[in-house]
């Protein structure tokens, strides 16, 4: 466990972990730095048998600056996006601390639909991985002037399903992340069908994600309408009888459970990892159950943090204006 003092108890009108997670996406909007720098990258996804592309962005330091380049690669969670309150927050506190920063948007998030036929599904670590990879040989050939120059990866919720997922990857892959020196995995759904169940035994978060994520579908069904019909699937109640009846239709995978054990985070995974992985979770965190998190800490690589409080993205634990994950990333 880390030395760092981050349990710390936050004030009564904000101690509340669904007042600590809806503060989690609310916030501050707009740029990180003057001209972020929208890059698309084609990558292999082997579940289709076909490139796909993802788009990021990158925030970079001005042209003249003297000291070494560090890149951020950021990632956020199921149904936000490059421009999600937590990801701009760590961003800024980040690129405030003269690191480049590069935003990746998952697969139909942020204005990405029309970029591939295929639906996003968690499965899809492989083009992930492949764009990072190309993300950061990208930006070093391009603006980083030594080798080799300093990698992170982070990513919240889903993001941090992805995050543990990469350390994974990098660990056991022939294509390295060049220069990965750490990842952080900030309250990451590692068992996506318990956190499923979870999030629908609490009305208020099942309406919000069912919404947002049939919005999301019918974009997709705009861009693509020979392809996809989800009208027939508004009546779904909540999230996990849509996601069951998606991976049904447009899926191979033969039910909701068969798709969520496609991510799943097994032990067995965390044993593999060889790169500095820190994971902070609470144990107030409403959709993640802490033994879910707690059993992966088997492996000396593997840092993790519980706090008592901190909800669900939120560690709003000392007032409103800096989330602990703020002085852990790169402390």
């Amino acid at each position: 466990m880390s030395s760092m003092n981050l349990d710390q108890t936050p004030k009564i009108w904000i101690k509340h972990p669904m007042i600590q997670s809806t503060l989690a996406s609310r916030g501050k909007t707009g740029l990180i730095s003057e001209n972020p720098m929208g890059f698309l990258f084609q990558a292999f996804c082997p579940q289709e048998d076909r490139k796909v592309r993802l788009y990021g962005l990158y925030d970079l330091q001005p042209k003249d600056i003297s000291s070494e380049r560090r890149l951020a690669i950021l990632l956020h969670g199921w149904e936000g996006s490059s421009s999600s309150a937590y990801v701009l927050r760590l961003g800024r506190e980040l690129y405030g601390k003269g690191w480049d920063v590069l935003r990746m948007n998952l697969r139909d998030h942020g204005p990405t639909h029309h970029l591939n036929e295929g639906l996003f599904n968690g499965s899809l670590i492989h083009e992930v991985y492949d764009s990072i990879c190309q993300a950061v040989d990208f930006w070093q050939n391009e603006f980083a002037s030594r080798e080799p120059a300093r990698t992170i990866v982070a990513g919240f919720s889903m993001g941090g399903n992805f995050a543990i997922r990469i350390a994974g990857s990098h660990s056991i892959a022939k294509k390295k992340i060049s220069g990965l020196a750490h990842i952080y995995a900030i309250s990451p759904a590692v068992d996506p069908e318990k956190t499923t169940r979870l999030l629908d035994s609490h009305p208020v978060l099942s309406h919000y994600f069912l919404r947002k994520w049939f919005e999301s579908l019918k974009i997709k069904e705009k861009h693509f309408p020979d392809t996809y019909n989800f009208g027939k699937l508004s009546d779904a109640v909540d999230v996990m009888t849509l996601t069951d009846r998606v991976a049904r239709i447009y899926s191979h995978y033969r039910d909701a459970s068969h798709y969520f054990q496609s991510y799943t985070i097994q032990p067995e995974h965390a044993r593999k990892i060889n790169v500095p992985l820190t994971i902070l979770s609470a144990q107030d965190d409403p959709i993640i159950a802490p033994e879910e998190v707690q059993r992966l800490e088997i492996n000396p690589n593997i840092n993790l943090i519980m706090t008592r409080h901190g909800g669900h993205n939120g560690f709003f634990l000392n007032g409103l204006k800096r989330p602990a994950y703020l002085d852990l990333v790169e402390a």
